[in-house]
């Protein structure tokens, strides 16, 4: 923490505040000073990790400044929950976001016009809004918090376009203080949130990020089978925890595993519905043994302090996603784990994660001209993906470019308006609310297609919206009616009819935030690869003093804690070239050199392309390995000693190739001989 030579001015009054609206009467670490340098009319920015109470650090100040505090944030379940918080403490806030009906959205906003709400909560993309600037103009702001800031910087790991436009909306309103707040900020992305916001001389406070409680481990696995059997392991220590995977199908693929194992953890990632999301989120808070098993679509505001480990299945994308995550575990102050399970060839698939949300020139052309093809493509970002011939993942990475350079429009599900028919004026129908809906859209659409929102109709008719649809329900039914309702996934509108080469696209700027996620990655390697203490080098990173530090809190400092027993494969198998029994023993028989040349080179070739060192891919044992017992199925190549399902996955089929190919020459020459 940086500290401050000049006493706390405010503190005095900050605590009894405190008190008084929060019911606490003390400040955790680094709370008092960003608070009184904020009430103090300073531009600050804090780093803090999870759970150390940054919020408090713009609420109080937004109780005993007068004026409105505007907090920007990308979570809106998050924000739901802070609002509830707050007004239940009778602190006047709001939010106002995409989820709320139009009509809502506006009273909320004429009441903030009223000056009736102490604090309220924003989604970045409102500042699309002009008529929303120009309100806040209006009102004035007293105070701007930027929340998880991080996402403002494209050094970050959670980069999002539209915090972009922050600075622009802070040059524009000239709040007299700005807060940015992240959990998670190395130092160039701390210099990129102060240059973006267009911040001068702010005070920089960075804390808490020393969890001594938490045990930082990292094991070395050989594939899938010792990675679930490590989450078993621990997950039968008892106590409830999160295992995070790298990928939906990963994440499906452990919670199967491990109920095979006699476990039954949830599971979440953003392919499940919402009602799936919330069903599994409640019972991981409600039950103090629940473990879930997810992608890091989970955790965003999950505050539950008894966490006993968090297991990264795969290696996280960057240092910073990484002890955020990890940060969730131990909040009540008791030991908890942070455990990294480590395969170099994870490192692989997260690779092709950052390739697949980075699309090549080629992609971005096919889905550009096939929305050329419709003034609304409205069958689903699956459909265009198939039309492209590329993946949903990079297909969805192609649309937010060109979303974020202006070419096109994308409508939320279940947007827009309802299109109803009158089909029988005087169809029978007995409901009272059923026959004043009818006798309102015979006035409204005679004849013809009334589109009218859902919310609208509501207002004319005067039925309760679950009223209206069962009125709906009930004239469709009776065939007086038919309705179009809106599209349910997300439409897409392109706002130019032009050729892609006449866009003029540059796509430095994507090939940039390329560069600097896998520069990211490579830090979070080298975590993994770390001789020293742990807990210093993500002290470090962070930019915290470390020349004090006792480490009792890592694999490093006290000794590996855990061991998983290896696979053993028993397997016996036969082929030209060689024979081998069992993982103990590499193979037998002389090495087939032809097949050894070219695994060599196939090993050079992509070392090169993947900047890897070639021994990483696999070592020399295990390339004469190959070499010499020829396998041409996954069974023969993973009773290979060195291989395992991942390598598999990776490049085994290629290996099969050569080997076939290195087996099909033999023969021929075999047969020359013998002629």
């Amino acid at each position: 923490m940086r500290r401050m030579t000049e006493p706390l001015r405010y503190h005095e009054d900050a605590r009894a505040e405190l008190e008084r609206h929060f019911a606490l009467k003390t400040f955790r670490p680094g709370q008092a000073e960003v608070i009184d340098s904020v009430l103090a009319g300073r531009n600050v920015v804090v780093v803090m990790p999870t759970g150390a109470g940054k919020s408090l650090c713009y609420q109080l100040p937004a109780v005993m400044l007068k004026g409105l505090t505007l907090v920007v944030s990308p979570l809106i379940a998050l924000m739901k929950d802070q609002v509830e918080q707050l007004e239940a403490r009778g602190i006047p806030a709001t939010l106002i976001n995409s989820t709320i009906p139009e009509l809502e959205r506006a009273e909320r906003i004429r009441k903030m016009r009223a000056g009736t709400y102490r604090l309220v909560y924003v989604a970045p993309e409102r500042f699309r809004s002009p008529s929303f600037v120009d309100a806040l103009g209006e009102v004035g702001v007293e105070l701007l918090a930027v929340d998880e800031a991080h996402c403002i910087s494209q050094w970050g790991h959670d980069f999002r376009p539209d915090y972009a436009l922050l600075g622009r909306v802070r040059k524009r309103l000239r709040p007299p203080r700005t807060v940015a707040l992240t959990a998670t900020a190395s130092p160039e992305v701390r210099e990129d949130i102060v240059k973006s916001l267009l911040m001068k001389d702010p005070r920089v406070f960075v804390a808490g990020f020393d969890r001594p409680n938490l045990f930082l481990e990292v094991l070395k696995i050989s594939g899938d089978e010792e990675r679930r059997a490590a989450c078993a392991q621990v997950i039968a220590e008892g106590g409830s925890g999160i295992v995070y995977c790298a990928t939906r199908k990963q994440a499906d693929a452990m919670q199967g595993a491990l109920r095979l194992r006699g476990h039954d953890p949830v599971v979440y990632h953003a392919g499940m519905d919402e009602a799936e999301r919330h069903k599994a989120q409640d019972r991981f808070m409600g039950d103090p043994s629940a473990v879930a098993v997810a992608t890091n679509a989970f955790g965003m505001g999950i505050d539950k302090p008894d966490i006993r480990f968090v297991i990264h299945a795969n290696i996280p994308r960057a240092v910073e996603a990484y002890y955020q995550e990890v940060g969730r575990a131990g909040r009540d102050g008791k030991p908890a784990t942070a455990l990294l399970l480590f395969n170099h060839a994870d490192v692989f698939t997260q690779e092709r994660l950052i390739e697949s949300n980075h699309p090549s020139e080629a992609v971005i052309a096919d889905v550009w001209n096939v929305l050329q093809t419709a003034e609304v493509f409205a069958r689903g970002q699956q459909a265009l993906a198939n039309a492209v011939g590329a993946s949903e993942f990079e297909v969805s990475a192609a649309l937010r470019i060109l979303e974020r350079e202006g070419l096109l429009e994308v409508q939320a599900p279940g947007a827009g308006a309802y299109g109803i028919r009158v089909l029988d004026a005087s169809a029978d129908v007995h409901a009272r609310s059923a026959k004043a809906l009818l006798e309102a859209l015979r006035a409204e659409a005679g004849e013809g297609m009334l589109s009218i929102q859902l919310r609208a109709l509501s207002a004319r008719v005067g039925l309760e919206d679950k009223e209206l649809r069962r009125a709906l329900s009930a004239l469709e039914r009776a065939r007086a009616i038919s309705v179009r309702k809106p599209f349910t996934g997300r439409a897409i509108r392109p706002l130019k009819k032009a050729p892609f080469h006449a866009l003029d696209l540059s796509l430095e700027k994507v090939r940039r935030q390329e560069r600097r996620a896998l520069l990211l990655l490579r830090r979070m390697t080298d975590y993994a690869y770390a001789k020293m203490c742990r807990r210093a080098f993500v002290l470090d990173y962070f930019g915290e003093d470390t020349r004090a530090l006792e480490c009792n809190g890592c694999d490093v400092c006290s000794g590996q804690r855990r061991q998983v027993e290896p696979l053993q494969l028993r397997t016996t198998s036969r082929s030209s070239g060689g024979i081998y029994k069992s993982k103990e023993r590499i193979a037998e028989g002389p090495m087939n050199d032809q097949a050894a040349e070219a695994l060599r080179r196939f090993r050079r070739d992509l070392s090169r392309d993947l900047e890897l060192p070639p021994f990483i891919l696999f070592n020399d044992k295990t390339l004469q390995a190959l070499a010499t017992a020829l396998p041409l199925t996954r069974e023969d190549f993973l009773a290979v000693k060195g291989t395992g399902a991942t390598s598999w996955e990776r490049f085994g089929p290629k290996v099969v190739e050569i080997c076939k190919g290195a087996i099909d020459l033999a023969r021929k020459a075999e047969g020359g001989a013998a002629s």
